[in-house]
């Protein structure tokens, strides 16, 4: 899958290369390659906004270990921040600054693509390859009001309940059935 490198960037929008230059200078991917990190979010799909973040998940089992080899290299960073989550699964996130890029990572013990930032990411492209222009344009317009990625795409497809959810409630949809919906609300583009 083309998202599990990152030279699918250098040919993408002017985003996209900005993003792969600075991924290439920081070295990130190559010093932190024991984590397998996959880079997930918006900017992969085309939706990014200006406030947009370069968003990697990691599989890591030990945090300290994690936060110490990030630390060892990263920590010089402006708007360097270690924290924790416990829920679902203990998270580890860190986030700093690059090149103007505000870079998050997100380390769980689990495979970064079962990780729920990647999941949603996979779902929403199939989805975005499915839809019209004026989805992908609804989209990034709700986002540019601050509405978040999986709620931006519930919202438009009128599903109910918790966004983060139901965009994983669609993993096993088929392409057809993801057609269908879009296509009842007036957003197929086949």
């Amino acid at each position: 899958m083309k998202f599990n490198y990152l030279s699918y960037l250098k040919e993408g929008n002017a985003r996209q290369q900005s993003a792969y230059q600075a991924l290439r200078s920081l070295g990130l991917f190559d010093h932190l390659s024991e984590y397998r990190p996959l880079l997930a979010g918006t900017i992969p799909l085309g939706i990014d906004v200006v406030s947009s973040d370069l968003d990697i998940c990691c599989e890591v089992y030990e945090p300290l270990s994690f936060v110490q080899t990030v630390s060892s290299r990263y920590s010089y960073l402006p708007e360097f921040y270690v924290d924790s989550n416990p829920t679902p699964h203990l998270s580890t996130i860190i986030r700093f600054s690059y090149q103007k890029w505000p870079v998050e990572l997100f380390g769980q013990p689990l495979p970064a693509i079962k990780q729920h930032a990647y999941r949603h990411m996979i779902i929403e492209h199939r989805i975005l390859q499915l839809a019209n222009v004026a989805f992908r344009e609804e989209i990034k317009a709700l986002k540019q009001r601050g509405v978040k990625t999986e709620p931006a795409f519930t919202q438009l497809l009128d599903l109910p309940g918790d966004p983060y959810q139901a965009v994983l409630d669609l993993e096993n949809y088929s392409d057809e059935q993801l057609w269908k919906l879009l296509s009842s609300r007036g957003y197929s583009g086949k």
